[in-house]
C-alpha cells in the first residue's frame, strides 16, 4: 500500500498550484499599481497614511515571494506560513470594512472595481487561508517521513 496516495498528492498539487498562484497573480497586479493598492488599502481606514503607502509597495513583494515560494517549493513551510497570516490578516481588514458598511473595492486583485463583494472576498481569504495551513500540515508530516 503507497504511503502517499496518487488522488492525495493530486490534491497537494493543485492546492499549491491555487494558493501560490492566486498570490503571485493578484501580487503582480499591485506591483504593477502600487500607487493604486496604497489608495486601496486607504480606504480600510485602519492604519496611518504613510503605513498604507510603504504596504503599498512593499506587500506585493512579499505576496509574489510567497507564491513563488509554494509554487516552486523553495522555502515552502515559510511561505506557506506567510500566505495563512496575511490571509488571516486579510480577513480582519476585510470583515472591519463589511462590518463598517464600507463600500470599497477590497484591493486583493489590484485596483479594479468601484467596490468588491466583501463577503465574498472575506470567503475567499478564509479557504485560502486553510488550504495554506493544510498544505503546511502536509509539509510538516512529509518531512517526517524523510
Amino acid at each position: 500500500m503507497a504511503e502517499n496516495p496518487p488522488m492525495k498528492n493530486i490534491f497537494f498539487w493543485c492546492g499549491r498550484l491555487a494558493l501560490g498562484g492566486t498570490f503571485a497573480y493578484a501580487a503582480l497586479q499591485k506591483i504593477l499599481a502600487p500607487a493604486a493598492f496604497a489608495a486601496d488599502i486607504g480606504h480600510y481606514h485602519l492604519l496611518p497614511h504613510p503605513l498604507t503607502l510603504a504596504l503599498g509597495l512593499y506587500l506585493p513583494w512579499l505576496e509574489i515571494f510567497c507564491g513563488i515560494g509554494i509554487l516552486c517549493r523553495w522555502r515552502e513551510r515559510g511561505a506557506l506560513i506567510l500566505a495563512a497570516a496575511m490571509c488571516a490578516m486579510f480577513c480582519v481588514a476585510l470583515s472591519s470594512a463589511w462590518f463598517r458598511g464600507l463600500d470599497i473595492n477590497c484591493g486583493c486583485f489590484g485596483h479594479g472595481a468601484a467596490s468588491s463583494d466583501l463577503p465574498l472576498a472575506i470567503a475567499r481569504s478564509a479557504v485560502l487561508g486553510l488550504l495554506a495551513l493544510s498544505l503546511f500540515t502536509r509539509s510538516q508530516s512529509a518531512d517526517k517521513h524523510l
